[in-house]
């Protein structure tokens, strides 16, 4: 409306007044988007009328405000509906997460862990990545493991995964009978697939969602069992990437078994077997999955775990803490592959030192 005082007569500004509007509808409520579309009119108004002659630009303009007014805020009606309907997804995304990947505790009797859980879909926040740690009569067991897909498509797989290991993990004496138990849920899934269609007529995925074939619902894992004093560890691999141990600033792969990923202990000849591994007070372990060491630069060079572990940890202080390893390993994934192609997960566990036990 100045620049409507300032120029010659034959300029015409008060169509601008409908851009304030507009840009209302991203931050008030719709009452404020009428309260600025009606300021807008009484100031085109009060402006003419100043020149003693309303003429037919001004009617145009008066129109075409109105009209941006009454459908800027029908707009800030529908927005504000999404943003809480969004925000009401967003809780339900968070209550699962919780459910299922719940927060790592800094320590579980002699145990100190720390982890980081990151998903390829920067929208979700659970992918096809799974962790659980609990203590357990025979001892702190854990699962991490990575399920066949990513995403939220497979997040019904690792709520199988989860929950069975939670039960099988309190009740069978030895880490075998655990994945047995895994190994018997995923075939349940695999064999009864949900892909009947929902009570009001939808399918039980949407489009392009579905996790795949039904044979191929497995899940790679490796399971741990911690000593009392966590100083030994026995550990079942089930298709899943080699743990890594780092001692004194030197990151070594724990040999394992190698074997059939959970899912598939209907083809195993013979039933895996557990491996123990010794560690001392300060040693850390660190369980991860394969978006880990596939994350890949600019170039597509895939991110070395190895190296990246001991180039940090050279010169340092011994021992380092699980949570400073993860704070370091999450930060420096992020600088190598700012975008991922898939879901990543790392825990790190430490046997107390003595001077530690409460």
């Amino acid at each position: 409306m100045v620049l409507d005082e300032l120029t010659p007569s034959r300029y015409f500004f008060g169509s601008l007044l409908a851009a304030s509007v507009v840009l209302s509808l991203f931050t008030y409520p719709p009452s404020g988007v009428l309260a600025i579309g009606a300021a807008g009119c009484v100031l085109l108004v009060v402006t003419e009328g100043l020149e003693d002659y309303i003429g037919p630009m001004t009617i145009v303009a008066l129109t075409v405000l109105a009209t941006v007014t009454v459908l800027s805020a029908s707009l800030c009606v529908v927005r504000r509906r999404t943003e809480s309907r969004f925000r009401r997804v967003q809780a339900v995304a968070e209550a699962v997460q919780l459910a299922l990947l719940r927060p790592l505790p800094e320590r579980i009797g002699s145990l100190r862990l720390a982890g980081f859980y990151r998903a390829a879909d920067d929208e979700a926040l659970i992918g096809g990545d799974l962790y659980s740690v609990r203590p357990t009569p025979f001892g702190i067991r854990a699962i991490v493991g990575d399920v066949k897909g990513k995403g939220i498509s497979a997040t019904q797989t690792v709520a199988t995964v989860i929950s069975s290991f939670q039960e099988a993990a309190l009740l069978h004496p030895s880490l075998s009978q655990v994945a047995e138990r895994i190994d018997v849920a995923l075939q349940l899934d695999r064999d009864n697939p949900p892909m009947e269609p929902m009570g009001d007529g939808r399918p039980a995925y949407m489009p392009g969602d579905a996790p795949g074939p039904a044979d191929e619902v497995f899940a790679t894992a490796v399971l741990l069992e911690f000593s009392e004093d966590a100083c030994a560890v026995r550990i079942l691999d089930r298709g899943h990437q080699p743990l890594l141990a780092v001692q004194h600033g030197a990151a070594s792969v724990v040999e394992s078994d190698h074997s059939l990923p959970l899912g598939m202990g209907d083809l195993l000849p013979t039933p895996p077997r557990t491996v123990t591994h010794t560690l001392a007070p300060g040693d850390i372990l660190i369980a991860y999955s394969d978006g880990v060491t596939e994350a890949r630069d600019g170039a597509g060079t895939f991110y070395p775990l190895c190296e990246r572990l001991q180039g940090h940890c050279a010169g340092r202080a011994w021992p380092i803490s699980p949570t400073g390893l993860v704070t370091f390993l999450e930060e420096d994934v992020a600088r190598w592959a700012p975008t991922l192609g898939d879901d990543l997960v790392a825990i790190a566990f430490q046997p107390a030192a003595p001077s530690d036990e409460d």
